[in-house]
């Protein structure tokens, strides 16, 4: 069997060396080079003192470390921060990467994930929103601030409505706000079971529940009218009245001429003479029928044996 040189042997040693050294270095930067990482970045314009190997936490949970810090090339002002993710977590779009402290008494600055609201995902190699707790205690102050100008100009505004509302104006005011509560209330007594509305209410409800009962009857009464408007519609109502206009015209005519005493009738109306014969004659009628009646004999001459021949 053919020996190893002594050479390959240190070689060989030395390569164990450096890779045991380069996986120490990383140990200790809290790396794992034999863990596959999803690598982010963030340019921050002051890191406030973190380091490499700094603590990766979401939701207090370590996901991961600072890989690398750097200046940007071409802005100083700009400082590049790697983190490296351990978790293959999903990172949601606008996720903010901010810069806390870990301890007070320390000082020690480590990485809190916030997620964002997407939507969609992050993918390795992305820059996430870079934010400092300096930068949300300024939002927080600057939101304070605003919310004390909206509550200074609010109290003047109720102070300037506490003056124009005198003690009678304010009296007023609550009784109308009294009624109005009183109104509700009887509103919504009504509308309880028993109530006048309720009671409406169900009257109509009924009443349109007889109408959808009885809507064929309804729909055939519809119909007939609608029959008889048509036969209406088909009368020759303008000839009929063209006659009646014109029976209307000649009984004027006739009873004009009566008036003035043309033909037999106008001149029994309008003429005594004639009124007083045929009164005359009657009267002589009458004489006679009682004459007839009283004195046969002098009329009618009979026998019943026959007439003697003399």
């Amino acid at each position: 069997m053919k020996k190893i040189s002594r050479e390959v042997k240190i070689g060989f040693v030395s390569i164990i060396t450096i890779g045991i050294m380069i996986w120490g270095w990383n140990f200790l930067k809290g790396i794992n080079i034999f863990k596959s990482t999803d690598t982010y970045y963030a340019v921050f314009n002051d890191i406030q003192g973190l380091i490499e190997s700094g603590v990766v936490i979401l939701n207090g949970y370590k996901v991961g470390n600072v890989g690398s810090i750097r200046f940007n090339k071409d802005d100083i002002n700009r400082i590049v921060v790697e983190i490296n993710l351990e978790e293959r977590v999903k990172l949601p779009l606008n996720t903010v990467l901010l810069i806390k402290s870990s301890s007070l008494v320390s000082g020690i600055k480590d990485l809190k994930l916030i997620p964002g609201e997407g939507p969609g995902f992050h993918t390795s190699g992305d820059t996430l929103i870079a934010a400092t707790e300096q930068d949300l205690s300024e939002v927080i102050g600057h939101i304070k601030d605003k919310a004390d100008i909206v509550l200074i100009r609010l109290d003047s505004t109720l102070a300037g409505v506490n003056e124009v509302l005198d003690v009678s104006t304010r009296l007023h005011l609550k009784s109308t706000l009294s009624n109005l509560n009183s109104s509700v209330a009887d509103l919504s007594k009504s509308l309880e079971e028993g109530g006048s509305l309720n009671n409406s209410f169900e009257n109509l409800a009924s009443v349109t529940g007889n109408l959808k009962n009885n809507n064929e009857n309804l729909t055939q009464t519809l119909q007939n009218l609608s029959s008889i408007s048509d036969s209406i519609k088909k009368a020759d109502i303008k000839a009929v009245v063209e006659k009646a206009d014109q029976t209307f015209e000649k009984l004027d005519i006739t009873i004009t001429k009566i008036k003035n005493g043309e033909g037999t009738a106008g001149k029994l109306i309008s003429n005594d003479s004639i009124y007083n014969n045929l009164n005359s004659a009657l009267f002589s009628l009458d004489s006679l029928l009682i004459d007839l009646k009283e004195h046969p004999k002098r009329y009618v001459h009979f026998s019943v044996f026959g007439r003697k021949d003399r």
